[in-house]
């Protein structure tokens, strides 16, 4: 082993990282990002499922209703462009423990809101932290996993999310038909103050991305994270790790790169795309989640009824993503991404077409298990579209302009579709959005499935700041 850790400094982080096996010590900081993800993704989901209390309670109009829903993801978008840009510069685990305890104080507050307005407020101040926090998991999937295993592991890792959308309408189910009226609402509120209980974790396990380190120039805190994992490994497996294969340059930017970036040279396409693609593919998600209680209730559905199918389809998406992880590295993201989406575009057609519980049952879970099971394809294939320096800031603008578009304007006209034309047209809406999603992937992406991470033609954007890329040992 000291043979191998002496000379592994000659090799890049990315180098080290691609021939790393899958071992305990990796799927801890996998478990810690994903356990990210579920904590924020109940926060996330309890507003579709107090919505009927509410709505009950305080005899909201269209236009509130379409606040209500709306106002944690302006929240996000407020807060995950600079996020991003925040992260790129001092680093994805800070910004992770902070918007975490951010968005659970201000989840358990909403359980005291006094009134609708109040509440409002509340979740769009919640929103900030949730902004923060969305893109790092899926950077740290593509910062810490071996080319090989990069799209499978962001699959399994948007799995916690489904989780904490499962967890939201089950726990709904099971407590607001037997709580009063205000009190049920409340209660899932205040459960969403639980992470605070993981911010310890984090900020003692979780450990900061080597890959950013090594592309900030701060080679020797690189080689020691990469290093840890490597001793750790050798020590449990009791053989030294295989030689690294060599990978492209890193662009080593000690500068800050600037926002203009993404729209020069070889990014402006893959932004494009990104901000068409993103926002469309992510409305599915948002019509599932945040209005099918509310649309069963519609059709006449008793409000545990509608909690109870709400969970069934929206647990389904988890073996939907599954499937992704296997498709997305046997046939690419382009492939799995166009299927995916077309697919749930059929599903939510008909789902608004359906006047029984069986079939709503059954095109509702095909709508939950393609439309919600390609998000982790979409978000592994915008962290590829841009190399380690400016990965977080590309990622905060696609997350921002997504939820703005896809997870705030688009929910909120559903809301007065639904009130004017009821449910056949509100989910012909959501089907003619997905099906752009699906029609910007297919003509204006590029396949990623494979290749190095700093796959992005470093050189023309290292030409635009000019910089030169370095692959300096880490021991420099």
């Amino acid at each position: 082993m000291a043979a191998d850790m002496t000379g592994a400094s000659r090799y890049s982080v990315a180098e080290r990282i691609d021939r790393l096996p899958m071992t305990r010590e990796v799927w801890r900081i996998m478990l810690l990002a994903g356990l990210a993800w579920l904590i924020e993704s109940y926060d996330i989901g309890i507003i579709g499922n107090v919505l009927p209390s509410l709505t009950h309670q305080y005899a909201l109009s269209t236009v509130m209703t379409g606040w209500l829903v709306i106002a944690s993801t302006l929240g996000i978008v407020v807060a995950v462009i600079p996020s991003g840009w925040i992260a790129d510069h001092i680093g994805r685990k800070r910004v992770l423990v902070v918007g975490t305890a951010w968005y659970a104080v201000f989840s358990l507050l909403c359980g005291f809101a006094p009134n609708v307005e109040a509440l409002v407020a509340l979740r769009f101040i919640a929103g900030f932290g949730m902004g923060a926090v969305f893109p790092i998991p899926y950077a740290m999937a593509a910062e810490y996993m071996p080319r090989r295993m990069r799209g499978a592991m962001t699959g399994v890792l948007d799995s916690f999310l489904s989780a904490g959308y499962f967890l939201a309408p089950l726990l709904a189910f099971l407590l607001i038909p037997s709580l009063s009226l205000s009190l049920g609402w409340r209660a899932l509120f205040w459960i969403g103050g639980a992470p605070l209980l993981y911010v310890p974790a984090l900020i003692r396990w979780m450990p900061e991305s080597a890959r950013w380190r090594q592309s900030r120039g701060e080679m020797r805190e690189a080689d020691r994270l990469v290093r840890s994992l490597e001793t750790a490994i050798e020590r449990r497996t009791g053989r030294p790790l295989p030689e690294p294969a060599p990978a492209e340059p890193v662009v080593v930017s000690p500068r800050r790169a600037p926002v203009s970036l993404l729209f020069r040279g070889p990014f402006l396409a893959r932004t494009v795309m990104m901000w068409i693609a993103f926002p469309c593919v992510l409305f599915v998600f948002y019509a599932v989640q945040t209005y099918t209680p509310t649309v069963l209730v519609k059709e006449g559905y008793a409000l545990g009824s509608a909690f109870l199918m709400t969970a069934l389809i929206v647990v389904v998406s988890i073996p939907g993503k599954y499937l992704e992880a296997y498709l997305v590295e046997r046939y690419g993201r382009k492939a799995t991404i166009i299927s995916f989406t077309v697919i749930a575009a059929l599903s939510a057609a008909l789902f608004g077409y359906t006047h029984s519980m069986a079939t709503a049952l059954i095109f509702g879970m095909l709508l939950s298990f393609f439309g919600i099971g390609v998000d982790p394809a979409i978000k592994i294939y915008g962290a590829e579209q841009y190399p380690t320096y400016v990965r977080e800031t590309g990622i905060g603008f696609i997350e921002g302009i997504g939820r703005l578009l896809g997870g705030a304007l688009a929910p909120f006209i559903m809301a007065f579709v639904l009130d004017s034309q009821g449910a056949p047209a509100t989910y012909l809406f959501v089907a003619a959005v997905a099906l752009v999603g699906a029609a910007a992937v297919g003509f204006l992406g590029t396949e990623t499935r494979g290749q190095s991470i700093e796959h992005v033609k470093a050189v023309s954007a290292v030409a635009a700041l000019h910089l030169q890329p370095s692959p300096e040992p880490l021991s420099a």
